[in-house]
């Protein structure tokens, strides 16, 4: 099979998963109505029924305002906004001071009682603007929030005895401050994921027993005629984050709305949103595409390459790694002024330890090659062959194009990278535009991401791509415990226990594309451009932007 027909095959069927994904992604928005707008400095987004117009007061939809949790979005509950309006409701999601496309910032947790106070600020004035909608029954509008947000409107519901219902998705330890009268919140529903931490377990539990002492989780009590009634549910299979996209919470999320404000039959079937499905066969689409992409731009790069001889050894990476995962968050513990010049909660801390790291492993293998350097060159003369200069870490090339040909074809490649990735995401799920403070907290997150994949891109190279393979896994995994550990050993933010997972999903996605560019171009520092570019706009554009 020649060259060119290996190259046309995965880039026609990634076209053709692409167009399905993208195709049936369109699809959901048959019948619904998105209207994106700024209400006083709160980003919204409202889905409703398409054929939704002014109606009398007695025809009037009811709605739902939907919040995030900390460091979400609005797109990250896109899933509740589709599935609502799929059934016959209006829902109007938000970004939080601090999130998304909000140019405020979020009051730091130390700050007291400040924190909340914003959000309920927030809650108040998109609830305000949902109410006065013409296609929106003002006394029919519930709330409904993750996480933080759980928090946020458990209280905010709490305290404002109009709201007719509330929702919390994993409730965490605001459900022990709950009163126990079963009328504050109204109508209350609390969801939280089988899986997930057992404080999260145990503050939506309490949020039922502070009403009803006895109560069970599956098991509605109360009376929604006086706004009594309470539910907790374990949803099964899910975690944290999956909890956003589980089809079983959906269905429970509208059948309580229906029960609440007597809408339907008992048992009418519920349309949930499944596009996720789609969005990771696009996802899939866009990596196989990737491939021949990069052995379009990047070819004959390999064979202008001479692998260096003086290559770490197995032993000297993983105890390179394991010092940088000890020292990087031991380093963090002595201040926060490390990283607070940076205004991005929890993302500050993630790139200056990325950066501690990458200093430590980077300057732990420059001074392998000079050591080695002396004994590498005459080897390298002997067989007639150039030696790899250590600036360069693992190769050299013939070609007097070196830098600009792979330079090229690098920003083109770290554009598709961006492209593919960012844009899905934020069409379909999470945030992903820099706005404000983002900017340029994006470009020095790069400088931070950049040291720490370089320095272990330098690290892990090598002839053998299953040697390189096995140490990349193994360095990540090294970096995945030690933030972990970090958390109860060294005092940092609790919120990265959440992300683990998710961390580890962007390294394995992270590692898919490097192994393809090493073994394509053997230039390390094309994946450290590529990889840095993406985490650096990931974290800058997740993560909330506090006011410290």
């Amino acid at each position: 099979m020649s060259r060119v027909v290996r190259l046309i095959i995965p880039a026609g069927v990634a076209a053709v998963l692409a167009a399905l994904a993208i195709f049936n992604l369109a699809q959901a928005d048959r019948g619904i109505a998105r209207l994106a707008r700024d209400v006083d400095g709160v980003p919204m987004t409202l889905f409703l029924p398409a054929d939704s117009t002014p109606h009398p007061q007695s025809a009037r939809r009811p709605a739902v305002l939907v919040v995030h949790g900390f460091s979400g979005n609005r797109q990250l509950m896109y899933g509740f906004g589709y599935t609502l309006a799929k059934n016959d409701y209006v829902a109007a999601l938000i970004d939080f001071a601090g999130h998304g496309a909000s140019l405020d910032r979020l009051p730091d947790s130390s700050a007291g009682d400040a924190q909340y106070q914003k959000l309920a600020a927030n809650i108040a004035t998109a609830r305000a603007h949902l109410r006065a909608q013409p296609f929106v029954d003002p006394e029919r509008v519930a709330i409904l929030g993750h996480s933080m947000g759980a928090s946020a409107v458990s209280r905010y519901g709490s305290t404002h005895g109009d709201v007719p219902v509330t929702i919390a998705l994993s409730l965490g330890n605001f459900g022990r401050q709950l009163p126990n009268d079963p009328s504050r919140p109204r109508n209350f529903l609390i969801l939280v994921g089988a899986n997930e931490f057992a404080g999260f377990l145990q503050g939506s539990t309490a949020g039922l027993t502070a009403a009803y002492p006895d109560g069970v989780p599956g098991v509605t009590y109360g009376s929604f005629a006086d706004g009594t009634a309470r539910r907790l549910i374990y949803a099964p299979g899910v975690e944290h984050i999956s909890i956003l996209f589980s089809h079983d919470v959906y269905r429970e999320v509208v059948r309580w709305l229906d029960q609440a404000f007597a809408i339907g039959a008992p048992d009418r079937p519920v349309e949930a949103d499944s596009r996720i499905g789609w969005v990771l066969l696009l996802y899939l689409a866009a990596a196989m595409g990737f491939r021949p992409l990069a052995a379009l731009l990047l070819r004959d790069r390999a064979a202008n390459a001479t692998t260096a001889r003086c290559a770490a050894s197995g032993r000297f990476v993983i105890l390179s790694a394991l010092v940088a995962a000890v020292v990087a968050p031991v380093v963090l513990q002595f201040g926060d002024v490390l990283y607070r010049w940076m205004p991005l909660t929890v993302g500050n801390y993630v790139g200056i330890y990325f950066l501690i790291y990458g200093l430590i492993v980077g300057g732990a293998y420059l001074a392998l090659q000079r050591r080695q350097a002396p004994a590498a060159q005459p080897a390298a003369a002997e067989q007639g062959e150039p030696a790899a200069p250590a600036s360069l870490g693992v190769v050299n090339a013939a070609s007097s194009d070196f830098a600009l040909k792979p330079a090229l074809a690098t920003l083109a490649l770290t554009a598709y990278a961006l492209v593919t990735f960012g844009l899905t995401a934020h069409l379909t799920w999470t945030n992903f535009a820099l706005v404000g403070d983002r900017a340029w907290i994006a470009g020095a997150l790069f400088a931070c991401c950049f040291v720490f994949f370089l320095a272990d891109e330098w690290m892990v190279a090598r002839a053998s791509r299953r040697a390189r393979a096995g140490l990349y896994a193994l360095t990540k995994l090294i970096v995945i415990i030690s933030l972990i550990a970090s958390v109860g050993l060294f005092g940092a933010p609790g919120f990265l226990l959440l992300l683990a997972p998710v961390i580890a999903v962007l390294f394995l996605w992270h590692g898919l594309y490097s192994h393809w560019l090493f073994g394509m171009a053997r230039q390390p520092w094309i994946a450290a451009i590529l990889n840095a570019a993406v985490l650096a706009w990931v974290i800058a554009a997740t993560f909330a932007v506090v006011q410290y």
